[in-house]
């Protein structure tokens, strides 16, 4: 059985979660769901292969959040964002700048045909199906997030990775948490990742007054529908904490 590192959802979700399973935590800009990540992360046992692919922070934001709950941080970081950076982003600011100080429009052509070439020979989501593949099990993985991949690559070969990830997470019995943003893709795309995971949580934020109150939704638990519900939490010394 596998813990999502806070008892009182492992709890919910069938007295921990069995081994081989996708799960999706989904919410708006500061629901939590980055942090969530990190506390999933933290629960894994010493015989779990654990890697942390982020395509938003840097190692170390990772690292000194789980160190600031407590958390034990010694786990592989894989950081797609910072590889998008070095061999994307560094090449289209060049170009810009560039531009500014009056480079030859013939010659800035010829960088961005260079620049072309690389974005097709530099697949992201391809690198990351190839590093999942790599891992022994079993292994705990987090992807945050996949609003990364939906941006760059089109919805339906992402649609595919998920799938290939999914079918290599049951296979070797392992576990994966992927974070993405709710209200941000097209209906069809939300839909295609909710129907491939296997449990789906949903980190609601309303704001009463001064204060926010924060709830947890279990919208879906792969053949336990009465396992969905709501539980209030609020973001304690521990973590996310349901009340």
């Amino acid at each position: 059985m596998i813990s999502i590192g806070i008892p009182a959802l492992d709890k919910s979700l069938m007295e921990e979660l069995p081994e081989g399973l996708v799960i999706l935590v989904t919410g708006s800009p500061g629901s939590g769901s980055e942090l969530f990540a990190k506390q999933f992360a933290s629960a894994a046992t010493g015989k779990e292969n654990m890697v942390y692919f982020t395509t938003t922070e840097r190692d170390e934001d990772v690292t000194s959040t789980m160190e600031h709950f407590g958390w034990k941080s010694d786990i592989q970081i894989v950081n797609i964002g910072e590889r998008y950076y070095d061999r994307v982003l560094a090449r289209e600011l060049e170009i810009s700048r560039y531009r500014q100080e009056g480079l030859k429009t013939k010659d800035i052509r010829r960088y961005e045909m260079g620049e072309e070439e690389m974005r097709k020979q530099v697949n992201f989501l391809t690198s990351l199906t190839y590093e999942i593949s790599k891992l022994k099990p079993p292994f705990r993985i987090v992807i945050d997030s996949m609003d990364f991949f939906l941006e760059y690559y089109q919805d339906r070969n992402v649609l595919s990775a998920l799938r290939t990830i999914k079918s290599h997470v049951q296979h070797n019995r392992s576990v994966a948490l992927l974070t993405m943003l709710t209200d941000v893709h097209d209906t069809r795309t939300e839909s295609g990742v909710e129907e491939i995971v296997d449990v789906i949580i949903e980190l609601e934020r309303q704001r009463t007054g001064d204060e926010f109150k924060r709830y947890l939704l279990i919208r879906k638990v792969r053949n336990h529908p009465e396992k969905t519900g709501i539980l209030p939490y609020t973001i304690s010394k521990e973590g996310i904490t349901p009340l």
